[in-house]
């Protein structure tokens, strides 16, 4: 009885009998169609026009809600993006300014050293100078004199920090 019992709960759970003709695979009952309710009509009952009219409206709501979700996750998946792309670009900008700066830095020691070199050189040119030999050989050997005071003419150079000259002074 309880072996009898066993192979009823088999046939049940399986499908079938315990004995399978060629073959000793056993086939697995298929797996059982899901059933939405708002969607199966009932066979037996008449349904009126205003049901019908209710059915299509859950049917249209369902799948705008289904259409609203792709929308949502379409959008939300653009933003991702966008905001990707963003945080990329913003650490290739501060990539850039790192590398300029590190650049600017090196241009202005170097230009600090110029600087000071140039400096340098000036100090020993003008230390190197001397006047009195100077005025010695331009009164003694050239014969250069001092203006007098009616040689001497003076001009407004007005707002040009050059001046073009055209003709000899007088």
């Amino acid at each position: 009885m309880a072996g009898r019992r066993v192979e009823n709960q088999r046939r049940q759970k399986y499908g079938t009998s315990s004995y399978v003709s060629g073959n000793t695979a056993r086939k697995l009952a298929a797996a059982p169609q899901r059933r939405y309710e708002e969607y199966d009509i009932p066979k037996e009952v008449e349904i009126t026009e205003e049901d019908r009219i209710a059915i299509r409206k859950k049917r249209k709501a369902i799948h705008r809600a289904n259409r609203l979700n792709f929308l949502y996750t379409v959008g939300v998946s653009a933003i991702i993006i966008t905001i990707f792309a963003i945080c990329l670009q913003y650490l290739n900008v501060q990539s850039q300014v790192k590398t300029n700066s590190t650049a600017v830095t090196k241009l202005q020691s170097e230009l600090n050293e110029l600087t000071n070199s140039n400096d340098e050189l000036e100090l020993e040119i003008n230390a190197g100078i001397d006047y009195e030999q100077i005025y010695n050989t331009a009164v003694n050997e050239l014969g250069m004199v001092y203006p007098e005071r009616d040689q001497v003419i003076t001009y407004d150079a007005g707002v040009s920090e050059y001046v073009k000259q055209y003709h000899d002074i007088p």
